[in-house]
């Protein structure tokens, strides 16, 4: 697919802001980062996260938001940049698997904005999933999302009878916000792993791999049990705690669930 957009000016000010995905629906146990973007689709910084009850999730805020959900209700998350506001709607299950026909999110809504076409992006380690086309008042745009419903960018296409390949720079990173900002690049392993957490659920994050859990275990001397091959989880003991993880084909984290055990 060929597009052509206009480019984004630099340093202009955001015309509106909005939170990324919108609505998200997910398991307990599962995590999910939300991001502010403006009407370019750039990241906010220096944004302030609320949570309608934050009793039922492990919050991580920062210029992204990462929560992993403790129990199941619908909830609110709201965000403030200065002057201007954003919410964002989580519905949260109990469950191994969400209900056939669940929409796990949606994102990027603008008013005045309506979806003409949905295209799956060439597979790449750290590019778009999806793009989006829409038509809005001032003309047509196309987005860029990730597999978890973040906003990467958005632009204007300029002339529709003009072909220019699709923008290829690679897509800013997903960073969890619990990760302080330095000047060295922080490791992966330090991005998925809280070391400081009591215990291992808490420790661990999606998208945390099979090696960093690993090297987790084997620094508590703790163990692990697979389950069936067909369910790619793993079930860590621990005094009054279980930790069951979910693991895809590349083997990261993509759910957890942790379980208070009673003598």
């Amino acid at each position: 697919m060929l597009l052509l957009w206009a480019a984004a000016l630099r340093g202009q000010a955001p015309s509106f802001v909005i939170v990324t995905p919108d609505k998200a629906t997910v398991l307990a146990g599962q995590s999910r980062a939300f991001r502010l973007v403006d009407q370019n689709g750039q990241m906010q910084h220096g944004v302030s996260w609320d949570v309608s009850d934050p009793g039922a999730f492990e919050v991580y805020a920062g210029d992204d938001l990462l929560i992993t959900a403790k129990r199941a209700g619908d909830f609110l998350i709201s965000a403030r940049l200065g002057d201007r506001r954003a919410k964002a709607m989580v519905k949260v299950l109990e469950g191994d698997t969400l209900p056939i026909g669940t929409v796990k999110w949606s994102s990027g809504t603008v008013p005045g904005c309506k979806t003409t076409k949905v295209i799956p992006a060439e597979p790449s380690s750290n590019g778009p999933d999806i793009f989006e086309e829409s038509q809005c008042e001032d003309g047509p745009y196309v987005a860029a999302y990730s597999a978890d419903g973040i906003q990467l960018w958005r632009r204007k296409m300029a002339d529709p009878g003009e072909q220019a390949v699709a923008e290829s720079k690679p897509a800013p990173p997903l960073v969890p916000p619990f990760v302080p900002t330095v000047a060295a690049p922080v490791a992966p392993s330090v991005a998925r792993i809280n070391p400081s957490a009591t215990n291992v659920c808490d420790a661990v994050s999606a998208g945390a791999s099979q090696q960093e859990i690993r090297e987790l275990l084997q620094k508590r001397n703790l163990s692990f049990s697979e389950g069936a091959p067909s369910e790619r989880m793993w079930t860590v003991e621990e005094p009054k705690v279980q930790c069951n993880l979910w693991f895809d084909e590349k083997g990261t984290v993509t759910k957890k669930r942790k379980i208070f055990v009673t003598e």
